[in-house]
């Protein structure tokens, strides 16, 4: 495996955290995850149902439900066709940087207030503080107020199971309304406490001599801070901007321009007002606008972020480079840039992924025409080019066929020809063989193997099975409750797994199991993802689990160059702990049930 340092970064994940709102509740999927996917790499992403396989893959897909978000992180995509940014100087797009220009330099005023505004906001935080709850009384008022309305969700879901037109069911119907009015009423009771607390804390303070003297200094800041923005730094440039921040403001100008001037007019005023509003915030708070990670939030709100590069006179364009967060993409048409284009996937199940009244071709073809700027005739010779491709025999005959006339691998063969007919960066396979028998299996893998390295993309496998990982990837990635806590070449996580999760898949894999043996299963179930998770999610079963696996969650420690596990029982403080017997020396048992890939030969 090549070396990482010298491969292109070409999805990084930083801190992505994802969330789902469930009936009234929250799910937490994905927990502070953050990774880098290579470009030409092929990494494999495995865990048990449930641990986030295909949630984390979907959120930088964008196909995540529409109760599904994400509050926290961000999911760069670097690709140099989609982020090279040109945009001409129309008469349009001139008044569009003008008007830009003139909204930031009457905004810049702000910034020279921004340190007495910064007080102002620890002043009245401060006031808040004297007049408000204790930590320890917002603690309990919180935990009190979550426990009532979580028991008025269940009793409402409980409601939808029961048949209010059964006698039988009737008497427990009462039941649960009894329960509902006292939680409700429990709930009002709450808040009027907390509500009495706050009125007699406030009375008393606002008469004392302090309330005063934090009220003097606040009026005094907020006196200075307005004299500051009132205050030109130069009477000849717009709003009294100094020449360097009128320089800057241009720029900036551009880049507002570059980043709207691809949406329709009707968008870009609608923008226009977010962008106002965010860099009137940025401006205020005093935060540093030549910082791209500055600027980058600010356009989350509504765009993407695009990096000024260049005003190229001679083509009269303006030319930047856009930075594409996948975590904060708002509108439907930057999505289909990238979903379909860009980034490729292919399914589980063939048959409910093809449209089954239309013939094969056309479902191709629909494809190539929606994404790339080509002819009817153009597109069907590309379709029949990537037919021939994944290996379908005389595919002008089979062009015009139904899914239900192709067999299962052959309909796998066509999903893969929809996902790659658009020459994407990523492919990422979910499961791709689960509905296929066995020598099928073989052949889809093997197929995606060689189309990799003739196209030339990034493949994610997704999977349960780390017999498939054993074939086809280069780097793994073990998921379990919505964290990596394993990272590795095959190599590492195959022949020197670290993490106590990555020993029991290991240990699951049938092949290893010895003739009359019971198989290995993992004890216990995963946690349930609604809930706070503190110390190391997986120590409940855990037989290596350690008092401190129970109270904090561990770091991610550093094995080698290539090889992170997430498990305490790689600090230098735990005692010495073997994997289990029956997975050292795996590499002999590997070679003897797969064969050696130096010589292809095996038992």
């Amino acid at each position: 495996m090549a070396n990482n340092e010298t491969k292109k970064v070409l999805l990084s994940l930083k801190d992505v955290t994802v969330k789902f709102n469930v009936r009234g509740r929250i799910l937490t999927a994905i927990r502070n995850v953050s990774l880098d996917i290579y470009e030409h790499e092929s990494l494999a992403i495995v865990g048990e149902s449930g641990s986030g396989k295909s949630v984390l893959t979907k959120t930088f897909a964008g196909m995540l439900e529409t109760n599904g978000f994400i509050p926290e992180g961000s999911i760069i995509f670097s690709d140099d066709a989609l982020s090279d940014t040109r945009v001409k100087l129309t008469s349009r797009n001139r008044r569009t940087w003008a008007w830009a220009l003139k909204m930031l330099n009457g905004l810049s005023p702000l910034e020279r207030g921004s340190a007495e505004q910064m007080q102002i906001l620890a002043l009245e935080s401060d006031i808040r503080h004297h007049q408000g709850l204790t930590e320890e009384e917002e603690n309990r008022y919180a935990a009190d107020l979550k426990e009532v309305r979580d028991g008025i969700v269940d009793l409402n879901n409980y409601l939808q199971t029961l048949d209010r037109h059964s006698a039988e069911d009737q008497k427990e119907i009462a039941s649960c309304q009894k329960k509902l009015e006292e939680l409700s009423a429990r709930e009002k009771e709450l808040n009027a406490k907390k509500e009495e607390i706050l009125r007699t804390r406030s009375a008393s303070w606002q008469g004392s001599q302090e309330a005063v003297r934090f009220h003097e200094r606040l009026e005094a800041l907020k006196a200075l801070r307005q004299k500051k923005i009132e205050t030109p730094e130069n009477p000849g440039n717009p709003n009294g901007v100094s020449d360097a921040i009128l320089e800057r403001n241009k720029i900036l100008a551009y880049e507002v321009l570059l980043s709207i001037g691809r949406y329709p007019m009707r968008d870009q005023i609608r923008f226009l007002r977010i962008l106002k509003k965010a860099f009137r915030d940025a401006m205020t708070a005093g935060e540093d606008l030549r910082d791209i990670g500055v600027l980058n939030r600010i356009y989350q709100t509504c765009c993407f972020y695009v990096q000024y590069w260049e005003l190229n006179e001679a083509e009269n364009e303006v030319v930047g480079y856009a930075i594409i967060d996948c975590a904060h993409v708002n509108y439907t048409k930057d999505w289909q840039q990238i979903r379909g284009c860009r980034i490729a996937t292919v399914f589980q199940d063939p048959m409910t992924s093809l449209n089954p009244v239309i013939p094969i071709g056309k479902q191709i073809m629909t494809v190539i025409l929606k994404h790339q700027k080509c002819s009817q005739s153009e597109a069907r010779e590309r379709t029949l080019d990537i037919m021939s491709k994944v290996g379908i025999p005389n595919p002008e005959k089979r062009f015009d066929d139904y899914p239900f006339q192709y067999s299962g691998g052959m309909r796998q063969r066509i999903v893969i020809a929809i996902a790659l007919s658009c020459q994407p960066k990523i492919l990422i396979c979910d499961e791709p063989t689960t509905a296929l028998d066995v020598t099928i299996q073989a052949q889809i893998l093997q197929l995606i193997k060689d189309l990799q390295q003739s196209l030339g993309f990034t493949t994610v496998y997704i999977t349960h099975d780390l017999g498939v990982v054993a074939n086809v990837a280069e780097r793994v990635a073990v998921l379990y409750a919505g964290q990596v806590v394993e990272l590795g070449t095959v190599e590492d996580i195959f022949y020197d797994p670290k993490h106590p999760y990555t020993w029991a898949l290991l240990s699951s894999l049938p092949q290893l199991t010895e003739k009359g043996s019971d198989l290995f299963s993992i004890p216990g179930t995963p946690p349930s993802l609604y809930n706070k998770i503190t110390g190391d999610a997986f120590a409940p079963r855990n037989q290596y689990a350690m008092a401190i696996d129970l109270e904090e969650e561990p770091p991610i420690f550093q094995v080698s160059e290539t090889h992170y596990a997430k498990t305490w029982l790689l600090d230098p403080r735990a005692p010495k702990t073997e994997a289990p017997a029956n997975i050292q020396n795996l590499h002999e048992k590997m070679v003897r049930i797969y064969g050696d890939p130096d010589t292809d030969e095996g038992v």
